[in-house]
C-alpha cells in the first residue's frame, strides 16, 4: 500500500469524529489506526540520542512497509528498561499529525505514547499479544459484554495491562455507561493502589470527577485525600504522578472536601508549581490566615526546587499587590 493511500485512509478515519476533535481515543482504537505499525522485536542497538534500533522478528499489524531494523524515537526511561535478551511487542508510527493533516514524519519513526499505552512497549508474552489484539464488539451490547475481562485485568501484575484496561473503560462511553456497583467498587480499589499505574489512576480520577453519574460519587473523596497525603511531592520522579495529584485536587475541590493543612503545605515543597498553586488556593479557601505563613515556611528550604521557588515568590508579590 502506498504512502498516499495510507494518508487517505487515516484522514478518512478521522472524519466521523471531526466534531469531537479533542476526544482522546482508547488504546485499542489507536492500535487499529492505518498509521500504526505493530511488531514483535528484539533490541538491536542504542542508536543516536533519543532513539533505539529494534530488529523486527514478526510483523503483527499495519499497512506501512516495515524494515528489518526499526529505528525509533523513544521515551528516555526506556534506556533503563530494554534488554537485548528480551522480546518485545511495540506499536509505532512513521507519521505525524499537523494542523489536522497526516504527514510522513521528517524526524523518522517514533514509538507510540498514547493513553493506555504509555509507552507502547510490552514484553512479548501470550497475555500481551492478546492485549494488543483486543478489540471491542461490533455493537453496544457486545462492547459492554467485554467489561468483566477489562475489570479482571486491573488485578494483573503488569502495570502496562492496568493502563490499557483502565483506559479502555474510561475512554469508551459504552463501557463507562455499563458500570455497575461491583465494577465501581473494583475501580475504587484500583484507584487506591499505590503500586498501580499512575497514568491509569490519574485518568480514572479525572473520569470520576467529571462523570459521577457513571463512576459514582461515594468513596472517591477518601481516595483523593489519601493520594494527597501519601504521594511523594517530587512528582517528576514517576511518570503520571503529577496528573494523578492534579485530579485528586480537582476532586476534593468538586466535593468541597476539607484537606488537612499539613497535607496541603507539603505540596508547597514539591517540584511542580501548578500543584503548589492548587495547594495554596485550597488552603486559602479553608483557612486564609495560614496561606502566607505556609508559603514563607516553604521559601526557607535550601533545596526547594527552582521552579516552585519562582512561583512562590511571584505568588507572594501578587498577594502583596492585591493587599494594597
Amino acid at each position: 500500500m502506498t504512502i498516499r493511500r495510507l494518508i487517505l485512509l487515516a484522514l478518512a478515519s478521522l472524519l466521523p469524529a471531526a466534531a469531537f476533535a479533542a476526544k482522546v481515543k482508547p488504546p485499542a482504537a489507536v492500535l487499529r489506526e492505518a498509521t500504526t505499525s505493530l511488531a514483535a522485536v528484539e533490541f538491536a542497538e542504542a542508536g543516536s540520542e533519543g532513539r533505539m534500533v529494534f530488529r523486527r522478528l514478526e510483523k503483527l499489524g499495519g499497512d506501512a512497509e516495515m524494515p528489518e531494523l526499526i529505528d525509533l524515537a523513544i521515551p528516555a526511561e526506556l534506556r533503563r528498561v530494554v534488554l537485548p535478551s528480551e522480546r518485545y511487542l511495540i506499536a509505532y508510527t512513521v507519521f505525524r499529525r499537523e494542523a489536522e493533516q497526516i504527514r510522513v514524519a521528517r524526524l523518522g519513526a517514533q514509538l507510540l505514547v498514547t493513553p493506555g499505552l504509555e509507552p507502547a512497549l510490552l514484553r512479548d508474552t501470550p497475555e500481551n499479544r492478546a492485549l494488543i489484539a483486543w478489540q471491542p464488539g461490533g455493537d453496544e451490547k457486545a462492547v459492554q459484554a467485554r467489561l468483566p475481562e477489562l475489570i479482571a485485568l486491573l488485578d494483573a501484575r503488569d502495570p502496562q495491562q492496568h493502563n490499557f484496561a483502565l483506559s479502555e473503560i474510561v475512554l469508551r462511553p459504552q463501557l463507562a455507561e455499563a458500570l455497575d456497583g461491583r465494577a465501581r467498587k473494583a475501580l475504587l480499589r484500583f484507584a487506591s493502589r499505590a503500586d498501580a499505574n499512575a497514568n491509569a489512576r490519574g485518568r480514572l480520577l479525572q473520569a470520576a470527577t467529571v462523570q459521577p453519574e457513571h463512576f459514582g460519587k461515594d468513596g472517591w473523596k477518601a481516595v483523593a485525600l489519601d493520594i494527597l497525603a501519601t504521594t511523594p511531592v517530587r512528582v517528576q520522579d514517576v511518570d503520571g504522578n503529577a496528573t494523578l495529584v492534579r485530579f485528586a485536587f480537582e476532586l476534593v475541590e468538586r466535593d468541597r472536601a476539607t484537606v488537612a493543612p499539613e497535607v496541603l503545605e507539603r505540596w508547597l515543597t514539591g517540584d511542580n508549581a501548578a500543584l503548589a498553586e492548587m495547594a495554596l488556593l485550597r488552603l486559602r479557601a479553608q483557612e486564609p490566615a495560614r496561606e502566607m505563613p505556609a508559603l514563607e515556611r516553604a521559601l526557607t528550604l535550601s533545596l526547594l526546587p527552582a521552579g516552585t521557588r519562582e512561583f512562590l515568590l511571584d505568588h507572594r508579590r501578587r498577594a502583596a499587590l492585591a493587599a494594597q
